[in-house]
């Protein structure tokens, strides 16, 4: 008996594909159970936004063998790729919670079409776990912009190298006014460099040597409190 070739990440992917369009098609025709006019809507949503992805890995991979990929993070060239302007959002002045769509929660596909699509949960495990898998996004990284909405879509934790760095969070410190120079030679202050005081006021105040317990245990369960500014 022959040995069956181990299938390619394309290969994982073109099949995950044409799986989630068969169960849609399922869903969408079953006789016994009709589908609601807005889920309905939400299938062929779905339908659609397969259609691109499959059409944006298909390219991806196209480029990737010619070896005219960009590397990620660069601008298309000019006749390539129409070019976007990003222009700055006017802000909320209500600062109202973004709505929750349905794309924003986990295994959102799952839901929307039924619960046998947990097999496509199942087909892209088998495929991120692939050994081949990992390299080629190494050197294919546009791959992930498919692969990471797809996990979303089918309930799967994304592996460490398929995760995007997490975007550092503006920095929101306040300077507060310089307390007066008797609070910060008191005994026990802390200074911080935002200029706010803090100071343990519990049990520990009271330690000596020899008591039993050293510093470091005494203030275990004091913590620090802000005393300045109140």
């Amino acid at each position: 008996m022959t040995e069956t070739a181990p299938l390619t990440p394309t290969d994982h992917f073109t099949h995950l594909i044409e799986g989630l369009f068969s169960d849609i098609t399922t869903r969408a025709t079953n006789p016994w159970i009709p589908v609601p006019p807005a889920q309905l809507v939400l299938l062929k949503l779905i339908w659609r936004r397969l259609r691109r992805m499959s059409r944006r890995f298909a390219a991806i991979m196209a480029q990737f063998r010619a070896g005219t990929l960009p590397q990620a993070g660069t601008l298309p060239q000019a006749g390539n790729a129409p070019c976007r302007t990003s222009e700055p959002r006017p802000a909320d002045p209500s600062h109202a919670p973004r709505p929750q769509l349905p794309t924003r929660h986990f295994g959102w596909v799952i839901h929307a079409v039924s619960w046998f699509v947990w097999l496509r949960h199942h087909e892209l495990k088998e495929m991120l776990e692939a050994p081949e898998t990992p390299p080629l996004v190494t050197d294919a990284p546009q791959l992930g912009s498919v692969l990471r909405p797809m996990c979303q879509m089918l309930a799967v934790k994304p592996p460490a190298w398929l995760r995007l760095p997490r975007r550092p969070r503006p920095s929101r410190a306040v300077k507060h006014p310089p307390p007066p120079d008797w609070l910060v030679n008191e005994p026990g202050a802390i200074l911080k460099p935002d200029n706010t005081v803090w100071m343990r006021l519990g049990a520990s105040t009271l330690w000596k040597p020899g008591c039993g317990q050293t510093l470091e245990e005494a203030q275990r369960f004091d913590y620090p409190r802000r005393i300045w500014p109140r």
